[in-house]
């Protein structure tokens, strides 16, 4: 009797793994027949300039990612205590530096005695801006943690606007509230909203803004936010967490993406 049980659980076990599959393969193949093309051809993105092959965030990368060719610069931009904009990730200097303290609570000339790595100093945000314009290339600049910073969206679009680097300029926020602010700040400026974990649908964002850009790993559970997003007359930019492979990059060029931001634009060169 007992080995009639096994059996049986074997079974139906297998009963439930063949209609997993099945159900799979049919939600799939839906989504290759209504995938849409990408709206351009394929923008190379340097995630913070390429940490892979330079000290992240620092000119260092910057000047690498564009030595690389580049399409885009994507980089974080945040405020001192003294209100200047500073291009760094984290909300701290901890990871990145070997000082430490919170960016807010910091003035230029502190974050500035920090090495952030290889002899590397933090960046202002005209530092960055002073070296595309000479190299001509697209900047991705991201509102990093908005909230801590009133005011910080119209330094950046003053920036922008003095540099007359606003056309080349797509900035993005995973923040609501700092989209809606810079659409009504200037409704010339391109905006992208950023999406992360368990968002699996980028219709309508904030901002109305004329790019997406969700997380990878989202995009491999539904595809169809391309979809989605294409529909809507929206470029869809992608970000990796931890599938920035052969296999990754393959599948989202294959459901249209428009561009990709990753860590080593070499390798999406060679891809």
């Amino acid at each position: 009797m007992s080995t009639i049980r096994r059996i049986s659980s074997r079974q139906r076990a297998g009963g439930c793994l063949t209609i997993f599959v099945v159900v799979l393969l049919i939600y799939y193949g839906v989504q290759v027949l209504l995938r849409t093309p990408a709206l351009t051809a394929l923008q190379i993105i340097a995630h913070r300039g390429g940490p892979t092959n330079a000290p992240e965030n620092t000119l260092a990368a910057f000047r690498n990612a564009i030595t690389q060719g580049a399409d885009w610069l994507e980089f974080d931009v945040q405020m001192t205590k003294d209100r200047v904009l500073v291009v760094i990730h984290d909300e701290t200097v901890d990871r990145t530096t070997d000082g430490t303290g919170a960016v807010h609570d910091l003035t230029l000339e502190q974050i500035r005695s920090f090495d952030a790595g290889q002899g590397e100093r933090i960046p202002t945000f005209e530092e960055v801006l002073e070296l595309v314009k000479t190299n001509g290339v697209k900047i991705l600049p991201e509102t990093k943690s908005a909230h801590l910073y009133p005011g910080v969206e119209e330094k950046l679009l003053q920036d922008l606007e003095q540099a007359n680097y606003l056309e080349q300029t797509v900035i993005q926020s995973f923040e609501a509230d700092s989209l809606d602010k810079l659409a009504r700040l200037n409704p010339d400026a391109k905006l992208c909203a950023l999406y992360g974990l368990w968002k699996f649908s980028v219709s309508s964002p904030p901002g109305d803004a004329q790019y997406v850009c969700p997380m990878a790993e989202m995009l491999l559970l539904n595809p169809g936010m391309i979809r989605q997003a294409h529909q809507e007359g929206r470029q869809v930019f992608i970000w990796f967490e931890v599938i920035e492979n052969p296999f990754g990059l393959s599948f989202m060029r294959f459901f249209g993406a428009d561009g990709l931001i990753v860590d080593d634009p070499i390798s999406l060169k060679g891809h």
